[in-house]
């Protein structure tokens, strides 16, 4: 009986390890633990909205951005936390995801387009609201071999509950002629989840049948 027991605490140990580690990598898809990037705030006026034409995961910073629908310009913003002492300034406000009329990115994915950056890395950028990784003249190309695009598309992804669609980059098995790698993608959770509840599964049972 101890020895079932034992195997069961065991299992339950490893399954909340487990669903921490899950928890933690979810939030956000954030570089930065909770409590550093809560909140967003903008200047009055503006809107929210996520933008990802490197279709990368990172800080929340990264993809949310203050935009006023009037003027068209897009802003970073102030993000606070329960672990900053950042200050606010006077005025700015906590603002609204913006409605699909204030903002929206793409219609069909033929207006989201791939280029590349100067780094030699792919991405994608809306014809409605363009996104250019370099406008200087005196970009450097220098490495890139054209192909860096390979191996992916540009999808207009549906906004929900009323938002703007937005332009994402996506993989698709049509590498062509390219040398640039295709990032493979980590085991999902459910299949980790799934893998430890079989070996807690079998480890209870050759307890079980080690006492019969």
């Amino acid at each position: 009986t101890s020895l079932t027991l034992l195997s069961i605490q065991r299992c339950n140990m490893k399954l909340i390890s487990f669903a921490a580690a899950s928890l933690f990598a979810s939030v956000s898809n954030s570089a930065l633990p909770p409590g550093y990037e809560d909140e967003l705030w903008c200047q009055p006026g503006n809107c929210e909205i996520y933008t990802n034409p490197y279709g990368i995961v990172g800080a929340r910073s990264t993809f949310e951005k203050c935009y006023d629908p009037e003027t068209n310009v897009m802003s970073e913003g102030v993000w606070t936390g329960s672990e900053t002492d950042v200050t606010v300034q006077d005025g700015f406000i906590q603002p609204q995801i913006c409605t699909a009329e204030q903002y929206s990115q793409c219609e069909v994915d033929t207006q989201c387009t791939l280029l590349i950056s100067p780094g030699c890395s792919c991405y994608v950028s809306s014809s409605i609201h363009p996104y250019q990784a370099c406008e200087d003249k005196d970009c450097n190309f220098s490495g890139c071999t054209g192909n860096e695009c390979g191996g992916y598309v540009g999808v207009c992804q549906p906004g929900f509950n009323g938002t703007g669609n937005t332009c994402m980059l996506e993989e698709t098995n049509d590498i062509g002629n390219t040398t640039a790698p295709v990032p493979t993608p980590a085991p999902s959770s459910a299949a980790l989840a799934s893998v430890s509840i079989m070996i807690c599964i079998i480890s209870i049972s050759s307890a079980i049948n080690y006492i019969a």
